[in-house]
């Protein structure tokens, strides 16, 4: 079922002009547009082809019409079928009666209603003749409703497939990402972070941290309760990530701590996007009726690109947070590397 059907295959006019050539899997070197396909036949089959013509015009098909042709050097016999259909002729010829039914069946796909007609003419006719050819047109008929069975099953399988691999997309997405604040969780956060801190450390670019966390946001929970501390912390996060690059990281470490990964950005560069960040999240929240003012404290630190790792990276952030909080709140304290 994988090889092409050997025959030829054309549209005509009633006159049988041939207008386009649908298919040619014989050879015929005479075979053209704008041609009577009588050409294609050598001398003594040429009337033949005028009668097939005009019994075709005349019933609607004709079906299995012998007709000698030229291929290449030689002569061969090809029976000839064909419909007419809106002013033009459809016809093929084919070596193998089965060959015919399998051009049809291609032929659906370019020009349907004549191939259909075609192939029912066909069929019709084998169905009236030989017990053989019945026998198979039986084979056929059954190879070809597997073969369906078959692609119609691969189509499912494809389906099948592309909606697995959306679902694993979506497993995965909703695995790395906190559903609080729509940014990465804890496990997102370091799966991303260490492919920056690696990538840093192989070309040596810089690459700062920043840990941060809201200024006393139990009291928070505490007057307003915990649904409006929760679209304080949204709020928050989305405030955040509209002064980042689309490279920088951002995730929830946890409560209402959060993390920040800044490639190419030096300790004095990340000092600039905290405090972007920290007037950014300090302008008064509405939400729901309340009016907050939340502030953060920013601990920033930078990878030690010798002998870094993320995990260390973070927790000299983490010291530097603290220290900011020693120092008021509301504030960025970069540490050092030496414990302060």
């Amino acid at each position: 079922m994988n090889d092409r059907p050997a025959g030829l295959a054309f549209i005509c006019d009633p006159h049988g002009i041939i207008k386009t050539i649908l298919m040619d899997e014989i050879g015929v070197r005479s075979l053209a547009v704008g041609q009577f396909i009588g050409r294609i036949a050598d001398p003594g089959s040429r009337i033949k082809v005028l009668n097939f013509i005009a019994d075709l015009r005349a019933k609607g098909a004709a079906v299995q019409w012998e007709v000698n042709i030229l291929v290449d050097e030689r002569t061969e016999t090809i029976p000839f079928s064909g419909v007419s259909h809106k002013g033009c002729l459809m016809i093929l010829g084919s070596r193998d009666v089965i060959d015919s039914l399998r051009m049809c069946d291609e032929l659906i796909q370019i020009d349907p209603e004549p191939a259909a007609l075609l192939r029912a003419a066909i069929q019709s006719h084998l169905e009236s003749h030989e017990s053989e050819s019945l026998e198979q047109l039986s084979i056929y008929d059954q190879i070809s409703r597997l073969n369906n069975e078959l692609i119609n099953l691969q189509r499912d399988l494809m389906k099948k497939n592309a909606e697995l691999e959306s679902l694993n997309r979506t497993i995965q997405m909703l695995a790395s990402t906190d559903m609080l604040t729509g940014q990465n969780n804890r496990m997102g956060f370091f799966d991303k972070g260490e492919q920056q801190v690696a990538q840093a450390m192989r070309y040596h670019h810089p690459l700062s941290a920043m840990m941060f966390d809201v200024d006393k946001f139990k009291t928070i929970n505490d007057t307003y309760g915990h649904s409006v501390g929760d679209k304080a912390l949204a709020e928050l996060a989305a405030r955040c990530h509209s002064v980042l690059r689309k490279v920088d990281i951002l995730g929830r470490y946890g409560g209402d701590e959060f993390a920040i990964l800044l490639p190419e950005t030096s300790s004095a560069g990340a000092c600039v996007v905290a405090e972007r960040m920290r007037q950014a999240v300090s302008q008064p929240m509405q939400i729901a009726d309340q009016t907050l003012t939340v502030t953060i404290s920013i601990g920033i630190a930078e990878l030690d690109l010798k002998n870094g790792d993320l995990e260390t990276l973070l927790q000299h952030a983490d010291r530097a947070l603290y220290a900011a909080k020693d120092a008021g709140r509301n504030c960025i304290f970069v540490d050092n590397g030496e414990g302060g």
